[in-house]
């Protein structure tokens, strides 16, 4: 929690949100995104993200231009001033990384490298619909 603070803090400079930095960053690596496919790669319910667009087109940084495709959608492009902002937004989050990363001793990096590769691939077994805890293997004991 502690480092997600600080990230946000670093973000804030550039009255950004964590959810803004990745828009603009997902948009930037993916001109012409439509609002759909942005928050499926977030995770994020349409309500919520057509608020965070909203703001970041009052703001300038992002445009909503017609499909050529299919004029009911409209694609997603950062604007120059986006385009700024987000090369500013990733100096932040690069010297932000780089202290996390000054921070720790070499065995440190590789320890903590391994432990976050093995939690990326922690797969925690389904619920079981029925909602008895004696059939989750997590609860056994319990």
């Amino acid at each position: 929690m502690q480092v997600h603070k600080i990230f946000l803090r670093r973000l804030s400079v550039l009255e950004l949100s964590a959810t803004e930095f990745s828009v603009l960053v997902l948009v930037g690596a993916n001109p012409g995104v439509y609002l759909r496919q942005l928050g499926s790669a977030l995770d994020v319910s349409p309500p919520n993200l057509v608020a965070v667009v909203d703001r970041l087109v009052q703001r300038g940084v992002l445009a909503r231009l017609p499909s050529a495709e299919d004029r009911r959608l409209q694609e997603l492009h950062l604007t120059d001033a986006g385009r700024h902002l987000l090369a500013r937004a990733e100096a932040q989050v690069e010297m932000f990384e780089t202290g996390l990363e000054q921070s720790l001793s070499a065995a440190e990096r590789r320890c903590l490298d391994s432990a976050l590769k093995k939690l990326a691939a922690f797969d925690p077994p389904r619920a079981d619909p029925s909602g008895d805890p004696r059939d989750d293997p997590n609860q056994a004991g319990a």
